[in-house]
């Protein structure tokens, strides 16, 4: 039985189904909560800094 692989190779074109696609949109989401916290972070302290 022949597989044809081309239809496999459509369905990582759709990044809903390519792996890799998927794992840089997380990273990069990851990335943008710890910029976020560690902006909130730092308001924190800079506010302690400020009440002194």
């Amino acid at each position: 039985m022949e597989v044809d692989y081309s239809d496999m190779n459509e369905i990582y074109k759709d990044p809903m189904f390519n792996p890799m696609a998927q794992y840089e949109q997380a990273y990069s989401y990851y990335r943008y909560l710890c910029m976020q916290m560690d902006y909130k972070i730092k308001c924190k302290e800079y506010e302690k800094l400020c009440n002194k």
